[in-house]
């Protein structure tokens, strides 16, 4: 009785280590491989992806505060809004592009649809910037910039 026990149990272990042993040997196949200077410097990075922050920030002709200028100057404050009396401050959103164009603008924090049209508009229209860089080349980069929407 205690031999057909015995061989029950040392079938059982064996049994047990060779699962762990192909375990392990399955955890080893999914490891990534080891980083060598071969692979240790390569990154994985789309051309057309913006970039939130860069060694050198895009720049309008002549700075911030003639690009502030500049929206002023160009927008018009929608009729339908002023009868409303509706303002308020408009954050929008666009890519400043490798070569300095204005593409891909949204609206983050709107106030009015006919206002937050008039500042998609306006921001359309900015002429080209210096792009920004990163590593020494110029890269396409996210610029924010509030308009403020204010009756007199």
């Amino acid at each position: 009785m205690i031999l057909p026990v015995t061989v029950f149990v040392l079938i059982s272990f064996s049994s047990c280590s060779s699962s762990k042993k192909a375990r392990t040997s399955q955890t080893q196949a999914v490891l990534t491989p080891p980083l060598t200077s071969n692979n240790l410097n390569k990154e994985v990075i789309d051309e057309d992806t913006p970039f939130v922050v860069v060694e050198e920030m895009p720049v309008f002709p002549g700075g911030d505060s003639l690009l502030l200028k500049y929206i002023a100057q160009n927008t018009k404050y929608p009729e339908v809004s002023k009868a409303k009396k509706i303002e308020g401050k408009v954050i929008v959103r666009f890519c400043v592009t490798k070569v300095g164009g204005v593409d891909r603008i949204s609206v983050l924090k709107g106030v009015d649809p006919e206002i937050d049209s008039e500042a998609v508009r306006v921001v359309g229209t900015l002429p080209a910037f210096k792009p920004g860089r990163q590593g020494g080349k110029a890269v396409p980069v996210w610029y924010m910039i509030p308009i403020t929407f204010a009756l007199k």
